[in-house]
């Protein structure tokens, strides 16, 4: 059995809600090119997930359409509970899943996916967890590798957290013109 990886990502900059339905936003041109970018970085780092879990919202959808562009992704599920559930909420949904997955794209929302980041990574050089504690942005991805050899043991503050990636690293202009 292989190592466990967990892709945990928050979709990209979604637009304002222009008829008050927060589920139907749409991303903004600026998170379509972050999620195209985002998706030739994870083919070039070899982050490629064997599962993916991803919130039914149009902005996470959109999100993963970006990821399309270069990565070949199969197996995706769209679990209601991802669009507004809790930390605990998303911690199960990873512990239902077969351990015939070594990786998991989880592809959802702030505050409860950065919420779970800081849950399950424990343990990660200086400059990862210093990245950890400056917040989460949209189109950020943490790669988690999990401790337990399955999904039903993954226990929180033990797994590694490797990397911590966010648009400014892997689409960033020549000369950056946009601070959040």
């Amino acid at each position: 059995m292989g190592t466990k990886k967990l892709f945990l990502l928050r979709h990209a900059q979604a637009a304002s809600s222009q008829t008050g339905d927060d589920k139907a936003r749409n991303l903004t041109p600026q998170g379509k090119a972050d999620a195209r970018a985002l998706g030739t970085e994870m083919k070039r780092l070899d982050l490629i997930p064997d599962l993916i879990l991803c919130s039914p919202a149009v902005r996470t959808k959109q999100t993963l359409e970006g990821l399309k562009d270069t990565l070949d992704l199969e197996n995706v599920e769209h679990p209601e509970i991802l669009y507004n559930g809790s930390t605990g909420d998303y911690l199960y949904q990873i512990q239902q899943v077969s351990d015939e997955y070594n990786s998991i794209l989880f592809l959802a929302h702030n505050p409860s996916i950065y919420e779970l980041v800081i849950l399950l990574g424990g343990i990660g050089n200086d400059g990862v967890m210093q990245r950890l504690s400056e917040g989460y942005q949209p189109a950020s991805l943490s790669v988690v590798d999990v401790k337990s050899e399955t999904w039903a043991d993954i226990q929180p503050a033990v797994n590694t957290l490797n990397t911590i990636m966010n648009p400014m690293d892997y689409n960033a202009p020549a000369r950056p013109t946009r601070w959040m």
